[in-house]
């Protein structure tokens, strides 16, 4: 049986995201480097809210990353229950790294589209993005 052009799409989506993934490094630490570096210190609240992460996912990646020493976890002085995050320099010299490392990935994967085809994904993704915003999840239906 001939697979639908829906599927085919959504296997090719994935399968882009994943190549995408997997030439970043620091694969998922990336995002939270680059949100410390770009907005100072936020709570591991704050972060779990902004990245849509599992606390349990979140506080493993946090672990790793306090280990590594890319960053310090301390109580939030305003809610002693939240922790707040804040990169070392050691960590903020990661952050710059994972940006220039994004930045290649993106120009590698990208430069072999033109401006308008760019463009026109740009519109196809974020039209695909609205969609999907607008979808209720599994927890509201």
């Amino acid at each position: 049986m001939k697979e639908s052009l829906n599927l085919v799409l959504l296997r090719l989506l994935h399968r882009c995201a994943h190549r995408m993934h997997m030439a970043e490094k620091y694969r998922g630490q990336g995002w939270l480097m680059i949100l410390l570096k770009n907005q100072g210190t936020l709570t591991q609240r704050e972060l779990g809210e902004i990245t849509g992460r599992r606390s349990a996912t979140l506080s493993e990646q946090l672990e790793a990353m306090d280990k590594a020493g890319y960053i310090t976890r301390g109580k939030n002085e305003a809610d002693k229950r939240n922790v707040d995050v804040t990169l070392t320099p050691s960590g903020l010299r990661t952050a710059l790294d994972v940006e220039a490392n994004r930045a290649e990935v993106a120009d590698r994967l990208f430069n072999v589209l033109s401006e308008a085809d760019k463009r026109m994904l740009n519109k196809l993704l974020q039209k695909l993005d609205d969609q999907w915003a607008a979808m209720p999840t599994e927890k509201e239906e």
